[in-house]
């Protein structure tokens, strides 16, 4: 993953903070959370993830892009432990795919 900002655009608290984490290139995973979604950013994706004046934007390696308005954005999280990511969704996300779920079906 590589990270762009603009050092002279003037960024809200939030993305401020961010781009200052996300350049001490010391994190594994971060998420923002939006209104009704959640993007998932993993560090070892090759994407670009660019901080413009009023949104983010993200090329995959495919050149897929994705833009997210600042405004639409109210919360990030950052990891610089893939165990504790890990740990996290496990405990956001309890339907295990590995389980057997095609038996003990209640029958109309």
């Amino acid at each position: 993953m590589e990270i762009k900002s603009h050092k002279a655009n003037n960024y809200p608290p939030l993305i401020k903070d961010l781009v200052k984490e996300l350049l001490k290139d010391d994190f594994v995973h971060f998420k923002i959370l939006c209104a009704n979604e959640v993007h998932h950013f993993n560090k070892e994706d090759d994407s670009i993830i660019e901080f413009e004046e009023t949104y983010v934007k993200e090329t995959s390696d495919n050149g897929d892009m994705l833009y997210i308005p600042y405004p639409d954005i109210f919360r990030v999280k950052l990891y610089r432990d893939m165990e504790q990511y890990l740990e996290d969704e496990k405990k956001l996300n309890p339907f295990n795919v590995d389980d057997d779920w095609t038996g003990n079906r209640i029958q109309f």
